[in-house]
């Protein structure tokens, strides 16, 4: 009889049925060879930049991609990045495509550093400013010919973070050169345009973007999107047509097909758990209750430690208060009882509040000064859209993992 210790349970869990082919194929990162409804939009960003294929380094070109969350903002830059590379590969032009996320390169200094390591990876980390690492980059590209096409994501919430500067540095590289080879031409990817009224004239100037706007998908979108997705990922058949439509019609409340894969991907994992050979309506209801769309775990995984903690000790503080908002000393209680739970060094009231804002600028909380009812002038805080319960579970896993 098989000692029941020493059961292999990766063994087991490896020769149970499943309805996937590859579920990496459902993950936001992977970008398919055709994206669904967004043809128009690659057809117009091919206009816009042909130059950079037919005329290299004699004009740079800038545009602004804005639209809601899961609306393909970033698939489209990817996929128009990997056929701008191609074009310019077929005709020996040294183009480079580097794709930047501003919420992981949190400051100038990290967005230059990470396009220098694109361009030489012997580049140290540290030892230099950010000004000494755009010349590098700048005496990089001139010497070995070299042109750049820089896509900047999540820029509206960087130059909210950091101000402008960044986007005039790489505008303006060459200004003090008379007619010179025009080496950087940029992308901005944001949820809003809303940001560049806050720019001052000189940055506009220099920028001098077009503006595409994505719309949300509809619902009839967003099924053709899943089927197209599903096809590669799931075993033939293995989706009835109703759990599509019902992921579909969930999904296009926000018109987002981030959510809309998400859902399909909770429900297969679903079916695998019941060894179900098909993934049904009750998968996608069930899957529905498990994820919140304003979840995004990639923003969550951002935040530096400190951040989670405060965050963490935010969600506590409102789930043992019961109330709608709860006040910046609560937290920082909770803050420094998770540091000494976590055996981490807390930070002081200073810092602790510059993480809070942080928080705020990523849009995951909320502020506002007290009102009437309370003494004095304090902070209060609020979560608009998640379920502490379900942020708590979420942020545990980063410390003591979990499914």
């Amino acid at each position: 009889m098989e000692d029941r210790y020493n059961l292999n349970f990766l063994e087991e869990e490896l020769h149970k049925p499943t309805v996937f082919i590859n579920e990496n194929l459902l993950s936001i990162d992977y970008v398919p060879e055709r994206l669904p409804h967004r043809e128009n939009e690659l057809r117009e960003i091919s206009r816009h930049f042909k130059t950079q294929i037919e005329r290299p380094g004699e004009v740079s070109r800038r545009l602004i991609i804005s639209g809601p969350v899961g609306s393909g903002k970033t698939s489209i830059t990817k996929k128009f990045g990997q056929m701008l590379f191609r074009s310019a590969l077929k005709r020996n032009i040294d183009l480079h495509y580097i794709h930047i996320n501003c919420r992981t390169q949190k400051s100038n200094y990290m967005v230059l550093l990470a396009i220098a390591h694109e361009l030489n990876k012997d580049i140290p980390n540290r030892g230099y400013s950010a000004e000494e690492v755009l010349k590098a980059i700048i005496s990089f590209i001139e010497t070995n010919d070299k042109i750049l096409f820089i896509v900047l994501d999540e820029l509206d919430y960087f130059v909210k973070r950091n101000g402008a500067d960044l986007l005039y540095d790489l505008t303006r590289a060459f200004d003090s050169q008379l007619n010179p080879t025009q080496r950087i031409s940029l992308v901005g990817v944001a949820r809003s345009a809303n940001f560049m009224q806050k720019l001052d004239e000189s940055t506009k100037s220099a920028l001098s973007a077009s503006i595409m706007k994505l719309d949300s998908y509809t619902s009839n979108q967003l099924n053709e999107i899943l089927q197209s997705r599903i096809s590669q990922s799931f075993v033939e058949g293995a989706v009835s047509h109703e759990a599509i439509k019902l992921a579909a019609d969930v999904a296009s409340e926000r018109g987002d097909a981030r959510h809309a894969l998400e859902l399909i991907w909770y429900a297969g994992k679903y079916a695998d758990d019941e060894m179900s050979s098909m993934v049904f309506p009750d998968h996608i209801r069930r899957a529905k209750a498990t994820i919140n769309p304003s979840l995004r775990h990639e923003t969550l995984k951002s935040l530096s430690s400190h951040e989670s903690i405060t965050l963490l000790a935010i969600v506590r503080s409102l789930k043992y208060s019961r109330n709608a908002y709860v006040e910046t000393g609560s937290v920082e209680s909770n803050y420094q009882l998770i540091c000494e739970e976590l055996g981490e060094r807390a930070r002081g009231h200073t810092s602790l509040w510059t993480f809070i804002k942080e928080l705020e600028r990523h849009g995951i909380i909320m502020t506002k000064l007290s009102g009437k009812g309370i003494k004095g002038n304090t902070t209060l805080i609020n979560l608009p859209d998640l379920p502490v319960t379900v942020l708590e579970k979420e942020l545990l896993k980063k410390w003591f993992g979990g499914k």
